[in-house]
């Protein structure tokens, strides 16, 4: 088989990553997504899916890589598994049928980020940047000079790295970026997901319902009152939030069609109770009582679905809209209230997207 050189990025520097095309694989991500006990109906046809499902298995059996593979990895890795846990969009997939193959409220799925103990942090790095030599190349990842300085400044609380994320019909990769974070997801707001660690199979190596709905609902900012017309032009409108106290020259908007989206299909497939695979209100309570403002805002959040369910029959048939809701009024009668006014913002304005 004739091989060509494809430049993925050129550094900076001058320091060239590239890949030879076609594309090799030695791994079947069908056979690591039974091995992993993970759900048939998972989309599969997605790379980054594809992607998670090596990571999360490289992950599971760290500890052994040195033994398994002693070409790639000369010492042990870690000294026991890593348990990685997924969020974002491949979380979703992973745990609602409604967000994978056909469904109308399924959507396009460009990336995967993790959570994963600080303390295992390198070693989760170190065999990301490895997997191509393990896998295949269609598993490459590499750190440019921009996800070293990222990393270094964070000293440890989160990493970044870039990996062919989408491989077009020609055989083409693309590349994205995978965003790591250590012991909790800080963005928006803190929270918290070290609990999760010891659930990660009970959990389908997520962070969990729970914290999905959370880290979902707390996307919020704020924006000039002139942009209303901008936001109604682009059918946007449905994001601003209803918060009466905040300063009268700005609006707030919320969560992304995405998010929203997310959330639907997680209250869909999902009941509200303590058993497995059910969304805790206590645990959602817990988190909340903890933390005013992150309260706040995925009340907003969650309020605004049911203000405007009318657009959910977009995506939804009206029985499955009517079920979304229903199970937001119950997450809403429990959750807590914020009696705080805030004019200004309550949540972190630095972040990092």
């Amino acid at each position: 088989m004739n091989y060509k050189e494809h430049i993925l990025f050129t550094d900076s520097d001058g320091t060239t990553y590239s890949v030879d095309i076609p594309l090799t694989s030695n791994v079947k991500p069908e056979e690591l997504r039974e091995n992993l006990n993970l759900p048939s109906y998972i989309d599969l046809n997605y790379h980054a899916m594809k992607s998670v499902m090596v990571i999360l298995w490289a992950c599971v059996n760290a500890h052994k890589l040195h033994e398994w593979y002693p070409q790639v990895f000369k010492k042990r890795v870690s000294k026991n598994p890593i348990p990685a846990l997924v969020f974002g969009g491949a979380a979703i997939k992973i745990h609602c049928m409604k967000a994978n193959m056909q469904c109308p409220i399924a959507r396009e799925l460009k990336d995967a980020d993790f959570v994963v103990p600080r303390n295992q942090g390198d070693e989760f790095f170190e065999i990301c940047l490895n997997l191509d030599k393990l896998f295949g190349t269609m598993y490459k990842s590499f750190a440019t000079l921009n996800d070293k300085r990222f990393n270094w400044k964070r000293a440890g609380e989160r990493y970044r790295f870039t990996t062919i994320n989408d491989i077009n019909n020609n055989g083409i990769p693309k590349i994205g970026m995978v965003d790591v974070f250590c012991n909790r997801i800080n963005l928006r707001h803190k929270i918290e997901i070290e609990d999760a660690f010891k659930f990660q199979k009970q959990n389908l190596y997520t962070i969990g319902l729970e914290n999905l709905i959370l880290s979902k609902a707390q996307y919020i900012l704020d924006l000039p009152r002139e942009t209303v017309e901008e936001l109604k032009q682009h059918e946007q409108e449905h994001r601003i939030l209803s918060y009466p106290y905040y300063a009268r020259d700005k609006i707030i908007i919320g969560m992304e069609d995405k998010d929203i989206k997310d959330i639907c299909a997680i209250l869909l497939d999902h009941e509200i109770g303590t058993g497995n695979d059910m969304i805790n209100l206590e645990a959602m309570k817990k988190k909340l009582k903890g933390d005013k403002k992150l309260a706040l805002t995925v009340r907003l959040n969650l309020k605004n679905i049911v203000e405007h369910s009318d657009m959910l029959k977009k995506w939804m048939s009206k029985n499955e809209a009517s079920t979304v809701t229903e199970r937001i009024n119950n997450l809403l009668k429990e959750l807590p209230v914020v009696d705080e006014k805030w004019d200004k913002p309550w949540w972190n304005v630095g972040v990092e997207i």
